[in-house]
């Protein structure tokens, strides 16, 4: 049924001049070790050994900051992460928000991290000079999304199509972006509490506070225009893949799956059947799974292939990759973008939110999204990949009606589709 809604779909998309998908630059190649000279005499392998943070200096140009201030800002957003991640194994359910700013007043990339625990701060916690430690926070982590997720139910349940929901651990509440034609009336979000507070009560894993919707939980956020809200992105990320002799979409990351090893794309390509790999015949690949609605936007193939744990960071550089980021520690970090139709790796980009649920025209949702605030993605950007330095981010998707970036979390990519990254 899922191939179905998605092949009309993608076919939808051509016939609206609504632009595709995005999928990640992962390659896979082959066993025979010409194979991997076919890459050519102007590409360069990086790996962490002998070029180490090679994003930092497109970072510093772009911001115009200089290396050493930015080695010390990404330098703290890894310490963040690293301390963030083991907080939530060490607290689990009483952690209620995670994120990274700047202090006011400060410039670059974001250095301060912020956790917020449900209730008060537990005592004895190992602190950091770059980290804020509050208490306070009503609900967990894992029931404001729930929420979020819920108040696009509803809204879908009133007859809204073009919005996006997702919790903003800055502002602790649940923002609701609608994106409406002009001369609409705009809803209040008085109007909208009622149907959100229906979906909340009937949600039998929440309960007390979190079961409750108050009119300081919701932020309602208009913009005007005639949609769609998320726009599609057609693929040139990494190697091509192809639906017969037609080029489609990108190959993704590399992974280990049920099926054996192989690797993802996006899931609104349908048909795909080949693998073209530079200087090789275009060899054959097999469909496994899919994720596209409520897990994510992922796609999983295998091939007759080695598939290496590697990515292009550009046309002229494959990376290794070398570990996955996780999806909770995201918000407020850099990441960086690069797709074969616009050939330019930026990385002056920062996560919004790890937890959208997105809906346009139609009626399609895809839930559990990331959203960052800027993308250079562009009409056959789809296949392009996030991710900062030797680490995967995610498997892009599209563009909001503000520019944003739309991608599906690696952890999320994984637990849909129930397969590993490959790492070095």
């Amino acid at each position: 049924m899922i191939k179905l809604r998605k092949y009309a779909l993608h076919v939808g998309v051509a016939a609206l001049a609504v632009a595709g998908l995005g999928v990640f630059s992962g390659i896979a190649l082959a066993d025979d070790p010409g194979d991997v000279d076919s890459i050519g005499t102007d590409v360069v392998r990086q790996t962490p050994q002998d070029t180490p943070n090679p994003d930092n200096a497109i970072l510093a140009e772009e911001t115009g900051l200089s290396i050493e201030e930015i080695d010390r800002a990404m330098a703290a957003q890894k310490e963040f992460g690293e301390y963030a991640e083991g907080l939530l194994d060490q607290y689990p359910g009483q952690i209620s928000a995670i994120w990274m700013d700047n202090s006011p007043g400060t410039e670059g990339p974001n250095t301060q991290g912020n956790v917020r625990f449900k209730g008060a701060t537990p005592t004895g916690i190992e602190t950091k000079s770059n980290v804020v430690l509050t208490g306070g926070g009503l609900i967990s982590l894992s029931e404001h999304k729930l929420r979020a997720e819920l108040a696009a139910t509803a809204l879908l349940s009133q007859g809204y199509t073009n919005f996006a929901t997702y919790y903003d651990p800055r502002e602790d509440v649940i923002r609701i972006d609608l994106l409406l034609p002009e001369g609409t009336i705009q809803p209040s979000k008085l109007a909208l509490m009622p149907a959100v507070r229906q979906q909340l009560v009937t949600e039998p894993g929440l309960q007390g506070r979190s079961g409750q919707l108050k009119a300081e939980d919701l932020k309602l956020v208009f913009s005007i225009g005639d949609g769609p809200f998320l726009t599609l992105h057609h693929s040139r990320g990494g190697n091509w893949l192809r639906d017969g002799s037609i080029r489609e979409c990108n190959s993704a990351w590399s992974v280990d799956g049920p099926d054996g090893p192989g690797i993802i794309t996006a899931a609104h390509c349908s048909g795909l059947d080949k693998f073209e790999q530079p200087g090789v015949t275009p060899y054959g690949m097999t469909f496994r799974d899919e994720a596209f609605g409520d897990e994510g936007d992922v796609e999983y193939h295998t091939t007759s292939h080695a598939e290496l744990a590697e990515f292009y960071a550009t046309a002229s550089h494959i990376r290794i990759v070398d570990d996955i980021q996780p999806t909770d520690s995201m918000v407020g970090k850099n990441v960086c973008f690069y797709g074969r139709a616009s050939n330019v790796r930026t990385c002056n980009i920062e996560v919004l939110n790890n937890n959208a649920t997105l809906t346009w025209t139609d009626g399609t949702t895809l839930r559990k999204m990331a959203v960052t605030d800027s993308t250079p993605s562009v009409e056959l950007d789809s296949g392009a990949g996030w991710s900062y330095g030797f680490r995967a981010w995610g498997v892009n998707t599209g563009r909001g009606p503000k520019g944003q970036g739309v991608f599906t979390p690696v952890e999320q990519a994984q637990d849909a589709l129930n397969v590993t990254i490959r790492t070095q």
